[in-house]
């Protein structure tokens, strides 16, 4: 439940952010910073379930690289979303999205590593 409510206040921050920088637009709008607080919305609902599947001890190092990768994501929607309502654009957003696909990635094999059991 506290995830749940984690996600769903940084996702409500997230759609309160992305009307007001549009109110002040000036009639321009982004996909990618009007979208962010769904990428925020639907990957919290995934880990609420994945939380379900899978023991405590299995999670801890999934969950921070998941948490890694979705702050890299949500960097680049509002850093896109800003850039495209400026005008502008930069060359190195795209490592945005290539370390979030890898930290998910890696959150996703270590998601199958087995409990290691001390004796």
């Amino acid at each position: 439940m506290k995830k749940l409510i984690s996600y769903g206040s940084i996702s409500l921050s997230l759609f309160l952010f992305q009307l007001v920088y549009h109110h002040f637009s000036h009639g321009v709008s982004s996909a990618s910073l009007r979208y962010a607080w769904l990428i925020m919305a639907g990957a919290g609902l995934i880990w609420w379930l994945v939380g379900r599947l899978f023991s405590n001890k299995q999670l801890r190092l999934s969950s921070n690289l998941y948490h890694s990768g979705l702050a890299c994501f949500i960097t680049w929607c509002l850093l896109n979303g800003v850039l495209e309502i400026a005008g502008s654009d930069s060359p190195y957003l795209w490592l945005y999205v290539l370390l979030g696909g890898g930290f998910i990635c890696s959150s996703l094999i270590t998601l199958g590593w087995k409990e290691k059991r001390m004796r």
